[in-house]
């Protein structure tokens, strides 16, 4: 009796502190136009996420840096909050949910018990564009139901496997496989039946999740 009452008591805590989290990611704020408002931001984009700098806050009220992430939009701009900073010593945040060479526009405010201060100057990111894909393709017939397919190596070093996606018939795209290592160049697809076509491309994958474009396509018919 006394082991499923501490079972159960250890469930309410812990459904209590995924309550408590929850109600955290939903807090509305009061303006409180007294507080410091961060005017200074640094970006950093890359392909797949953007990198912030601000200057450490003095006022001692500030208790966290909230950050607003928006599109340009015609004629208008809305902002959501994509995350927070909880310590006013804090001075740096990296927003991870961004797509290549596409515009973003940045807001922060400060934060203190349930108040936080008027937005900051909108700040405007472009992501940085995905990179070359492999340079060459090819496929070949080597067997009734065999085709061999390769590739030149990419030259990026970040580069460290090779997604091959395929059409049967002129139909959609479909994934194959993922080849691993930075200088694998050949791909054996056993799958394939006389009397279909087959196309193949092949999409660069580095150890960051950074996908590249589409390398040139790549037919063969058997």
């Amino acid at each position: 009796m006394k082991k499923s009452t501490l079972l159960l008591s250890a469930l309410f805590l812990l459904l209590l502190n995924n309550c408590g989290s929850g109600i955290k990611g939903l807090m509305i704020y009061n303006t409180d136009p007294t507080l410091k408002t961060i005017t200074e931001v640094r970006a950093l984009p890359m392909q797949n996420s953007v990198g912030f700098e601000w200057k450490k806050i003095e006022d001692y009220r500030v208790h966290g840096v909230n950050i607003y992430r928006g599109t340009p939009m015609a004629g208008s701009q809305s902002f959501q909050r994509i995350g927070s900073v909880g310590n006013r010593y804090g001075t740096h945040f990296v927003d991870t949910h961004v797509k290549p060479n596409k515009k973003y526009l940045y807001t922060f405010t400060t934060f203190s018990l349930g108040k936080e201060s008027k937005h900051g100057a909108v700040l405007k990111v472009q992501t940085r564009p995905p990179l070359n894909g492999v340079s060459f393709a090819k496929a070949y017939v080597v067997a009734p139901s065999v085709v061999k397919l390769l590739w030149a190596p990419h030259t990026n070093q970040s580069i460290n496997r090779y997604i091959i996606e395929r059409s049967v018939n002129a139909g959609p795209w479909k994934y194959v496989i993922q080849v691993k290592g930075q200088l694998v160049a050949e791909y054996i697809d056993t799958f394939v039946r006389t009397g279909n076509s087959y196309r193949y491309r092949i999409i660069a994958k580095s150890y960051d999740n950074i996908l590249t474009r589409p390398s040139q396509i790549t037919s063969v018919s058997l």
